[in-house]
């Protein structure tokens, strides 16, 4: 039931939102909130329908109608709310003057122009991709209360504004487009690496991400080489989706991941989309993030990946979006490609990130200073988000005390 809550309540959101009008996307969110309710009330006892998500549907589509009715504004819309069907997969890419897509067309309704860009994917990842707000916040390096007060000013703005959140027009999509990718790859990477919870990834999250992206790649408006650099990065990474947690259930560094394992046709398909990003002449950070990302899938094993042009792209990287988050990754690609004493100079300080400790503790175990790095995967331990990354840090720590102990023995 958790699982089909997280992987159809954001398409059923998209769906009805579309017939209501995305301006009842608070509506939209109520009734499909309503109808899980009733499938966790009711399913136990009389047992899973043959078509659950239909069935979560057509219960959202008449409390939609039970709620507008008691707002004296049902009348209007009855007529138009046609009975809701699951997406299929069949529909992806194809749309012609307006999007027939769902979630991609309330994504770029909500990416609305008079609201700031980090307003727009803050709004987006909400109301459309169906992130929590503590994911968010973790998502944007933000704290939740930030977030939640950003969401009251969108919605505010948007009705000073008088704003009607619809699909806009394909002249309109192009200036959209940027906010677009962004929740995109933000849903993506909440998929790939929880913020919270006991599972590390939530593949779901993952399929649609890359599926809405292939689908902005494919449109005639919002085709072009920044679209196909994210359809890149996001194919290129899911290859390894099957590979981030261990059949005990720790995390997976890629350096311990099983290369055998990735997905191929993620990988061809990936760097496919990669050669298309080559048309043209702006260099994005989204065709960045994918040649970092090419050069780990076509890599035979960790030795031998290219990690001094691997750090070189985060030197572009960091002058197009500079973040903490960048320069950690920089500075663990300096550490492969210079030495531990290199990539220990360059870490950031991030404070709360279990990912920038346990970096510190692999170039101090590196460099001779067992202890020391114990002590930082004991922070690492301490600060994991999920269940599969605490095993990781803890396994970790455990290699640093034997490490420890055997060089006193001596």
């Amino acid at each position: 039931m958790a699982s089909l809550a997280r992987d159809a309540g954001h398409r059923l959101v998209a769906a009805l939102a579309r017939r209501l009008g995305a301006g009842c996307i608070d509506v939209a969110e109520d009734a499909v909130q309503h109808a899980l309710l009733q499938a966790l009330s009711t399913w136990p006892f009389k047992g899973m329908p043959e078509n659950p998500e239909a069935w979560l549907a057509t219960v959202a589509r008449n409390r939609a109608l039970d709620l507008l009715r008691n707002e004296a504004r049902g009348l209007d819309v009855a007529d138009a709310l046609v009975p809701i069907s699951p997406p299929h997969a069949e529909s992806e890419g194809r749309f012609d003057r307006e999007l027939n897509d769902d979630e991609l067309a309330l994504l770029f309704a909500v990416c609305h122009p008079a609201l700031s860009p980090e307003m727009r994917v803050t709004f987006a990842l909400k109301t459309v991709c169906g992130l929590t707000v503590p994911q968010i916040a973790s998502g944007l390096l933000s704290e939740p209360t930030t977030i939640a007060q950003r969401l009251v000013r969108a919605r505010r703005q948007l009705e000073r504004a008088g704003v009607a959140i619809e699909p806009p027009p394909p002249e309109a999509l192009p200036d959209r487009a940027e906010s677009v990718r962004t929740a995109l790859y933000l849903m993506f990477n909440e998929g790939y690496s929880a913020s919270s919870g006991e599972t590390l990834v939530q593949p779901e999250l993952c399929v649609e991400a890359v599926r809405l992206a292939r689908a902005l790649a494919q449109h005639p408006t919002t085709a072009g080489p920044a679209s196909d650099a994210l359809a890149a990065l996001l194919a290129l990474t899911a290859a390894r989706l099957a590979t981030r947690v261990g059949p005990d259930g720790v995390a997976q560094l890629l350096e311990d991941q099983p290369r055998e394992q990735w997905d191929q046709a993620l990988i061809v398909l990936g760097l496919a989309h990669l050669e298309r990003s080559a048309r043209g002449d702006a260099l994005t950070v989204w065709h960045l993030r994918a040649e970092i990302a090419s050069l780990h899938a076509t890599a035979p094993d960790t030795v031998a990946t290219d990690w001094p042009r691997i750090a070189s792209v985060y030197d572009q990287l960091l002058d197009l979006d500079p973040s903490p988050m960048v320069e950690l990754a920089r500075a663990v690609a300096l550490g492969r490609a210079e030495g531990a004493a290199v990539g220990l100079a360059a870490l950031p300080e991030i404070e709360g990130n279990p990912y920038a400790h346990a970096a510190r503790g692999v170039f101090l175990s590196e460099l001779g200073r067992s202890e020391e790095g114990r002590e930082e995967f004991e922070k690492a331990t301490a600060l994991a988000r999920t269940e599969p990354e605490r095993r990781l840090m803890e396994r970790r720590r455990a290699g640093e005390s034997r490490s420890a102990r055997s060089t006193l023995r001596g």
